[in-house]
């Protein structure tokens, strides 16, 4: 779990030579989707009169409307399609089109594997009943949704503005235990998962949208004038393209028999771009991150709190964690890789009702030490209803590049004090707690000196002691 903040198949072919057939269909419905829109074009409708012309047969006989084609016609009109579906199928754009059909096809259009079929399909999101008082829209939400496109508003000042309205500050290790174990309490039909960050600044990205947003540019807040006027923030495509890209490069460094979870789980770990985002199941663990020191000492950290599901109208219906089961986490390739908005929406994914955790094997002594789980999500599709939901302290709301520079995972927040209501987005709720800069220290010798928790102990492996012998010196005693 990171403290701080800031196998693909072999393609070298362009067929589905060798493939089983049910593992071919993508390829085939690519080819003949090629196939048609080359056959419909001018320049294979011309070819096709030429060639009936040097057969000396008009356009009318192959058509069928002046009597029967000949053997001649025939064979021209084959000629013509082969060459046109050759020329089709060898082009750059349809070579890639194979390529994706058969990653994400073989991937998810056509498991061959029934317990795949069975997990996937408990993987769609349940039906919620929504308030009564809040009618149905006949558009489905995909429809209204609003791209990360734009400029920042007037209010926001970087992710720390957009969570202030809803922070409760923390100036001492009794008033974070008494917080914590107070929203546990009055909050009972809620599961939750923990992150700490030690920079209250600092957004709720995962490491991979950080990457792409550093590739593509962007600022997570307003700087100087020459800042761009308009940015665009990553989406779901730019996600799920840069991760089949990480399962291409696993091939070069023999990684390709990993299951695309644990290869992004591992990568995490060492510091690598994944879509996962480090939380714990302790949150005085995630507390501990929070407040460990480093170079941010001198700034207020932040410890969420992420609810696992959303805000149900019967208290009766615990929100159990959509946890991830062994056999989608053992898929090779990302089972998240939906075709469609429709399909991201039956699948809840991207749309903040459903968060899946997993919570891996302790193939790292990390993984047990801090009790640690990944929290699995898509880039959230915004829209004009959930847009209202997300209001800076002077009550006006933000913009969707305000929200995708404050968090790459659908959140909404909610004041530790306050009680959220079941809305008919479904939204799970997230509560924030600023820790003061002047807390952290009295903070960390509590939680190290009373419940242990040391670098040892969360880092239990040569890795972490190297990094605690380079980063503090008092462990060097007095000359003499």
């Amino acid at each position: 779990m990171d403290s701080d903040d800031p196998g693909a198949p072999d393609e070298s072919r362009d067929s589905n030579e060798g493939l089983e057939p049910d593992k071919s269909q993508p390829l085939d419905a690519a080819l003949a989707d090629a196939a048609r829109e080359a056959v419909q074009s001018p320049d294979v409708l011309e070819a096709i009169d030429h060639a009936a012309r040097r057969q000396d047969l008009g356009a009318g006989v192959l058509a069928g409307l002046t009597g029967r084609p000949t053997s001649a016609a025939t064979r021209a009109v084959d000629a013509a399609l082969a060459d046109a579906a050759r020329s089709a199928v060898l082009s750059p754009d349809v070579s890639e089109t194979l390529r994706l059909a058969a990653r994400r096809g073989v991937a998810r259009a056509n498991p061959t594997d029934p317990a795949l079929l069975f997990a996937l399909e408990r993987s769609r999101a349940p039906e919620i009943d929504a308030p009564e008082d809040e009618p149905k829209s006949p558009e489905a939400p995909h429809d209204r949704t609003i791209a990360s496109v734009g400029s920042f508003s007037p209010d926001f000042e970087g992710p720390g503005s957009f969570f202030a309205a809803y922070e409760l500050v923390i100036n001492s290790f009794a008033e974070l235990t008494n917080s914590v174990q107070a929203l546990a309490a009055a909050r009972r039909e809620l599961t939750f998962v923990w992150r700490g960050q030690q920079n209250a600044e600092w957004g709720l990205h995962s490491s991979l949208y950080r990457k792409l947003m550093t590739h593509y540019g962007l600022t997570v807040a307003p700087t100087s004038p020459g800042e761009p006027a308009v940015q665009r923030f990553p989406d779901e495509a730019d996600m799920l393209a840069a991760e089949l890209a990480i399962l291409d490069k696993a091939v070069e460094w023999r990684m390709s028999d990993t299951s695309a979870l644990e290869l992004f789980a591992r990568l995490q770990h060492q510091g690598g771009p994944s879509r996962l985002l480090d939380v714990t199941r302790n949150p005085l663990i995630a507390a501990w991150f929070a407040v460990e020191a480093g170079t941010a000492d001198d700034s207020d950290a932040r410890l969420f709190a992420l609810a696992t599901g959303p805000v149900l109208e019967s208290r009766d219906r615990p929100t159990d964690p959509p946890v991830i089961s062994e056999v989608l986490a053992g898929s090779r390739y990302p089972f998240w890789a939906y075709n469609s908005p429709e399909d991201r929406v039956s699948a809840a994914w991207g749309t903040g009702s459903r968060r899946r955790i997993w919570i891996p094997p302790a193939y790292d002594a990390r993984i047990a030490a801090q009790n640690a789980a990944f929290l699995l999500e898509g880039v959230p599709m915004l829209t004009k209803k959930t847009m209202r939901l997300f209001l800076n302290p002077n009550g006006r709301q933000f913009s969707p590049v305000d929200v995708a520079a404050s968090m790459s995972v659908y959140a909404r927040p909610v004041h530790p004090h306050s009680r959220p209501r079941p809305i008919k987005a479904n939204l799970a709720p997230i509560f924030s707690f600023r820790i003061a800069a002047s807390a952290k220290e009295e903070i960390r010798e509590m939680l190290e000196r009373t419940y242990g928790f040391s670098s040892s102990l969360i880092y239990p492996d040569i890795q972490g002691m190297s990094n605690r012998l380079q980063t503090r010196s008092d462990w060097i005693g007095e000359r003499t």
